[in-house]
C-alpha cells in the first residue's frame, strides 16, 4: 500500500467556490492528482472565519486574488504562462508595446527589462560589434539597444541638416 498524504484542494466552479480535503497517493505526480474524498469531505472547514480569509490562510493571498477575479468574470491568461512563454509571446511586441507591458506588474516589468529579450532584439536591429557586446556586459542590451538608437537618431540629424545647408 502506497503512503497517502491529505492534500486541501481548492475547486472554482461557474457557480461555486469550494474547499475539500482530499487523499492523494504521494508517488501521484501533481499534474495528474486523483483525489479519493476522505472521511471529512466538506466545503471549507468549520472555523470562525469567512471563506476568503479561509482561502488566503491555506492558499494565499495570490490566489485569493486569483478567486475573486475569476469570480468577477476577469481571467488573466498571461499572468498563469511561465516565464519562457511570455519571452516568446514579448519578442513579437513592438518597444511602445513593451514598455507599456513592462507598467502593468512587477513581474512582466523584470520581463521586459531582461537581457533574454533584449540580446535577440540588439541582434536583430544591428550588427554586434565586440565594442557593443562589452557595453552590454558592462550595462545591459536594453541600455545598448536604446544608446545604438540615440546615436543613428543623432547621426541622421546631422546629416538632414548638412543636406539643408548646402
Amino acid at each position: 500500500m502506497t503512503p497517502t498524504k491529505p492534500r486541501l484542494f481548492l475547486v472554482v466552479l461557474a457557480t461555486t467556490v469550494a474547499s475539500q480535503n482530499g487523499v492523494v497517493a504521494a508517488g501521484d505526480p501533481v499534474r495528474n492528482f486523483r483525489t479519493r474524498p476522505s472521511a471529512e469531505q466538506r466545503l471549507l472547514p468549520v472555523v470562525d472565519h469567512p471563506i476568503p480569509v479561509q482561502i488566503a490562510l491555506v492558499f494565499g493571498a495570490r490566489i485569493l486574488d486569483y478567486v475573486f477575479n475569476l469570480c468577477e468574470g476577469r481571467i488573466d491568461f498571461l499572468e498563469r504562462l511561465s516565464d519562457n512563454l511570455l519571452m516568446i509571446i514579448i519578442s513579437y511586441l513592438d518597444i511602445d508595446d513593451i514598455a507599456s507591458l513592462s507598467f502593468t506588474s512587477h513581474r512582466f516589468s523584470k520581463l521586459c527589462m531582461s537581457d533574454r529579450l533584449w540580446e535577440p532584439i540588439v541582434e536583430a536591429a544591428n550588427e554586434i560589434t565586440p565594442a557593443m557586446k562589452a557595453l552590454a556586459q558592462d550595462h545591459s542590451w536594453r541600455q545598448t539597444f536604446f544608446t545604438k538608437k540615440l546615436q543613428l537618431r543623432k547621426k541622421k540629424r546631422i546629416s538632414e541638416n548638412r543636406a539643408g545647408n548646402q
